[in-house]
Parts: structure tokens; sequence; C-alpha cells
């Protein structure tokens, strides 16, 4: 076995890739790094159906590529599978480059094509050089230890389309993997390896890395340089890398014990907890960087949590962090609430509601005899005289300015001042719900019923609301 093979090998043994299982489906740009994967795995033995993309971005170029894959794959009786994509108009139609239109594309194909035929994984053609210059590129726009161990050789890839999770994966777990053969083999060994073959590639004169004229910048510039200094950067750098990936594990385990200790039940963070937990600004940027904070406001976030409440950050990826009360909040972006007020909804008469964030209303409508029917008391229920109500009741969001008057209180006073009594977050009070009855507020849900609709002496029918 070729010296080229064994590291490739090592990757899909831990992995725990079969050779006698279905087939691996690989990447095939037409470049050496991608030609050199698909034929490495090919000699090894192991099933593979290789992919190819074409972007549509160059023309005749990249009919010359789809050519090239044609006949390699012909040439080894090897599956091969071609999808062309309309680059530019994805681009546009949803807002975002050329370089991450084709990455979405790209993934969007191969995880759609892995789940058809139930592939064993998926391999792409990164190598060590690519490695390195992520690192470096990490560390020269700062980073946390993560962005230290560059690219994983086995990662899991979340298929699903439009929305591409690569995580790490503990070895042994085949299911949905992306593999990276490459990763300990370097680009001057990739070609030495086809040249020994005579093996040809196709060279794409488009960079589709977003980050292609920095990258060039290490490459050309950045590397040569470090190697003056010592000619064995490279394999440092890697064997740099490697020892931060093991160092990551350690801490994460750390960081998840310390997060386990300054959480409240609520998800939120305890700010006197994470003040006293060792190298707290470290635990704040390991919870926080993966939701898109970057370290500049990991640094104010740390450095004025103990501040008044009311504080809002937003990071890049649209979470959202609030500091209230002595401690942090936290809300996903999946969890954002549309803007106040809104159209809002209509409710039943009778039956369960379920509604936004969660909610459920018990719905009961009923005939009473009011000298023996017994008014419910706690917030988390409303009861209404049916005939006092416009019909049928509304549900909507808190708008500002909202004003009603509280049942047992002369006058109105602003939904807002009630909110704040009930010490509500910024979040809280975002999500805060209203039942209608027309124009006027009949409920703040969960809080406080208004006054002008409550049960009498006159009253022979009701409707009850209870939160579940």
């Amino acid at each position: 076995m070729s010296s080229f093979l064994p590291p490739i090998q090592k990757v899909l043994t831990d992995a725990a890739i079969l050779k006698d299982g279905d087939a691996l489906l690989v990447a095939l740009s037409g470049g050496a790094d991608s030609v050199a994967l698909l034929l490495a795995l090919h000699e090894l033995g192991y099933p593979v159906h290789a992919l190819h993309c074409n972007f549509e971005l160059r023309g005749t170029a990249s009919d010359g590529d789809e050519a090239f894959c044609r006949r390699l794959c012909h040439a080894h009786d090897i599956p091969l599978s071609v999808k062309h994509f309309r680059t530019r108009s994805y681009a546009q139609r949803h807002g975002i480059s050329i370089e991450m239109a084709a990455r979405d594309l790209r993934y969007q194909w191969f995880a759609e094509v892995a789940a058809e035929q139930g592939a064993q994984a998926v391999c792409v053609a990164h190598h060590r050089d690519d490695n390195i210059e992520t690192l470096l590129l990490n560390l020269i726009r700062g980073t946390g230890i993560h962005g230290l161990t560059g690219m994983r050789p086995i990662s899991t890839l979340n298929f699903q389309p439009s929305t591409i999770n690569i995580q790490s994966s503990p070895q042994g777990d085949h299911r949905g993997l992306l593999l990276r053969p490459l990763l300990n083999v370097s680009r001057a060994d990739i070609e030495a390896w086809l040249t020994e073959r005579d093996q040809t590639w196709v060279t794409d004169s488009t960079n589709l890395d977003p980050d292609a004229a920095l990258r060039n910048k290490i490459r050309l510039q950045l590397l040569p340089l470090m190697e003056e200094m010592n000619p064995r950067v490279r394999e440092s750098l890697a064997e740099t890398a490697q020892r931060l990936t093991e160092a990551e594990a350690l801490m994460g385990d750390a960081v998840r014990e310390i997060q386990t200790d300054v959480s409240q039940p609520d998800g939120s963070l305890s700010v006197s907890a994470l003040k006293q937990a060792t190298s707290s600004q470290t635990v704040l940027h390991e919870i926080l960087h993966p939701r898109g904070y970057t370290a500049e406001q990991v640094r104010d976030i740390h450095d004025t949590m103990e501040g008044e409440s009311g504080k809002l950050w937003e990071s890049r990826q649209g979470h959202r962090l609030l500091r209230d009360r002595g401690r942090l909040l936290m809300q996903d972006t999946d969890a954002a609430t549309p803007k106040q007020g809104g159209e809002g909804t209509f409710l039943p008469l009778d039956g369960l509601y379920e509604g936004p964030h969660g909610l459920r209303l018990l719905i009961r409508r009923q005939a009473i005899d009011p000298a023996t029917f017994e008014i419910p008391r706690d917030s988390r229920t409303a009861c209404f005289d049916l005939e006092k109500l416009t019909l049928p009741l509304g549900l909507r969001l808190t708008r500002e300015g909202d004003r009603f008057q509280p049942f047992g209180m002369n006058g109105t006073r602003l939904v807002s001042d009630l909110m704040t009594d009930h010490k509500l977050s910024l979040f809280d009070k975002e999500r805060q719900l209203l039942v209608c009855s027309g124009d006027r507020i009949a409920w703040v849900v969960g809080l406080r019923a208004a006054a002008g609709f409550e049960v009498d002496d006159h009253t022979r029918h009701v409707i009850t609301l209870t939160l579940l």
C-alpha cells in the first residue's frame, strides 16, 4: 500500500466504513484533490459513487470540467451523478453571495442523494494544507479554541435542505457522515500520487471559497515566510491543531459542567454564579460563540453583565441575549417573536386552542346559576359573562400604548406597566398575549382580567379560558 493511502484508510476505519457496505458518495470537481480522493477510495476497494456539480458559472469551462469527470468515471467504471445549478439566480433570489449559494446548493444535493441511496457517508476532498490555511485564517480574525482546531476528518451532516449543520461526530457512528479522508495528506503528496499514475486533472479558475483572496495571501506569502523560520511548520501546525482538538474535548466537558452550575431552571444564566466561575469570560465565549456572538460582544457582555436590566445584544445569526435582573436570558432565532401588535387571530368558543410559543388555552362555554356558580380566582383563568362580550374573541400580541381597566380598579392603566409590575423580561413582554372583545382588552393572558365583562347576579352564560 502506498504511503499516500494509510492516512485515508485510517479515517475510514475510525468512521467504521465498510468495504462491502453501501456506496460512499464522493464530491468530484475534477480538480487534483477530488480526483485523488475518488481514485484512492476506489483503489482501496470501497464502493464509490461520484457526484459532480456544474454551477454554470464559467460557460464552456464548466462543461469541460463535467466532460472530464464523465471520462474519468467511465474509464474506471465508477457511477457518476451530475447536477446543473442556476447558481447566480439562486444567489440573487436568496440575497447571498455566489460562494454561499454554491455551498448551499452543493450540500443540499449531497444530502438528498445520501438520503435517497442510504449512503454510508459523503466524502469531500479538503486536505491538510486547506486545514492549515483555515487555522491561520481563524487566528488572524480572532477565534476561540474551536477555530484553532480546524476542520475534522469525521463530522455529521444534518440532511435538511437549506439548513446545513456540520458538527463533530463520535467515532463509530456512521449515520449521516461527512468525511474528509485527505485531511492528513498534503497537497504536494496528492499531486505526486497522481503524477505517479499519469493521472491528469483540471484546474478551476473560479475559486468558490469566499475567503479566497486572504487564503491566497496565506498560501503564497505567509506560509513561505513561516517555512523560512521552521521548514516543518506545516507539520507543526497540523500537530498543534490535533492537540487543540483533544484540549477542546476536555474543555468542553468542563464548560458543560460550569454551564450546568450557572444555569437557571428557565434556561437563563445566573450572573452571580457566572462571575464566580473559573475563566468566566471563556465559559461565556464557549456558550455564545456558536450562536454567532463576536469576541467583542462576548467581552462587552461579560464586562457589563452586572449592570441594569434591559441591555440587549443580538448576534449575527439573529440570536438575542438580554440582561435582566441578575440573569442573562438567551433567545434563539427560532424563538424570536414578531413585532408587537399584528392582526392576531380569533378564538373558538369551545375546545382546546393551541397557539404560538406553546400556548394552550382550554375554552369552555356553559350555562350557570349565578347563585351557586363559583368564579375561578387564579390568574391563569379568566371567566366572563358571555352576553357582555363581542364575539368572536380575538387573540393578539401587545401593542405600544395598550390600555385597559383592570377588574376591581377605577380608571385604566398601561398594559406595559402591568407587565413591569409582574417583573416580566423584555422577551416575556414581547410574547405577552391579549384576549380582546372587539377593540377592548378583556384579559392580559395569565396576568389580569379586565373590568366590564365580569360575572354578576344577572349572568346566565359564561365563557371560561384556562391557560394550561
